[in-house]
């Protein structure tokens, strides 16, 4: 299941094939990828908005888990229900979250229109800014995907040793200090493996392209991911895909090697 797919699509890397003409598969070599590489203009495009989007996403997924934990921890009222409440977003499929906000966002008759038209305030080109519309995907992207970050960090927090926390506290620490010194060294090694998984799911960015902008307005948003799809299933060149499909593996390798390095430093 694993094996034989990633024989055959390196195999028709190196090869020509455009399945939607008759034409033969030709052997080509790395021509497909010098290509992307040294040619291709939408590629590089493609792969900094991914990078930007994965790398702006998970430091506010993390701020905002991390915050959330911290709140959610203490004794305060209803903090079970709010427990609750912030997991409903994770649990709700991306391609499903895609169309409700692009629902939400229309701008003749989403709902944001509405309201923000009773306060009197004008209706702004949500998904029709190049400049604008990416914000609109990280937005929704935090709002899915923070409550990763608030589960794993609560478990974390939870599971910190009571006694060093009275330890400090005898010796007058104050809460930002024992916070500072005590539980954000312990939550280091749960931070780096959370923004591990989170920026390697964020890299594979499609249904919240696909769903809400395409890959537009222009090619403002279009993931690496998404411009893999476009070749592969819309032009139906499989070999070129193949060859993008492969170099974003390559990214995603040396970002979690990165990362994996990060972590065992810290344990």
């Amino acid at each position: 299941m694993a094996v034989f797919p990633m024989i055959w699509s390196l195999t028709l890397s190196f090869q020509r094939w455009k399945a939607a003409t008759a034409a033969p598969r030709v052997f080509i070599g790395f021509q497909n990828f010098y290509n992307i590489l040294f040619r291709d203009a939408r590629f590089w495009n493609s792969l900094r908005f991914t990078v930007f989007y994965v790398a702006l996403v998970v430091v506010l997924e993390l701020f905002l888990g991390l915050l959330l934990a911290y709140i959610l921890n203490e004794r305060i009222r209803f903090r079970n229900f709010f427990r609750v409440l912030f997991l409903l977003p994770m649990a709700s499929p991306p391609i499903a979250v895609a169309f409700i906000w692009r629902m939400l966002l229309n701008p003749d008759a989403g709902i944001v229109k509405v309201i923000l038209g009773g306060l009197g305030i004008n209706v702004v080109d949500w998904l029709t800014n190049a400049r604008l519309t990416p914000f609109v995907l990280i937005a929704v992207d935090v709002w899915e995907w923070t409550p990763f970050m608030f589960l794993g960090l609560l478990a974390a927090f939870q599971s910190l040793p009571v006694e060093l926390y009275d330890a400090v506290s005898v010796d007058g620490a104050s809460r930002f200090q024992a916070f500072r010194y005590v539980t954000f060294p312990l939550l280091s090694p749960i931070m780096v493996t959370l923004v591990l998984l989170r920026a390697i799911d964020a890299f594979k960015l499609f249904e919240l392209v696909f769903g809400i902008t395409g890959g537009g307005p222009g090619s403002s948003t279009e993931s690496l991911s998404y411009y893999t799809y476009t070749v592969g299933f819309q032009y139906f060149d499989l070999g070129y895909a193949c060859s993008l499909s492969w170099i974003f593996l390559v990214i995603v390798l040396v970002i979690s090697s990165f990362l994996l390095q990060r972590l065992r430093k810290e344990v």
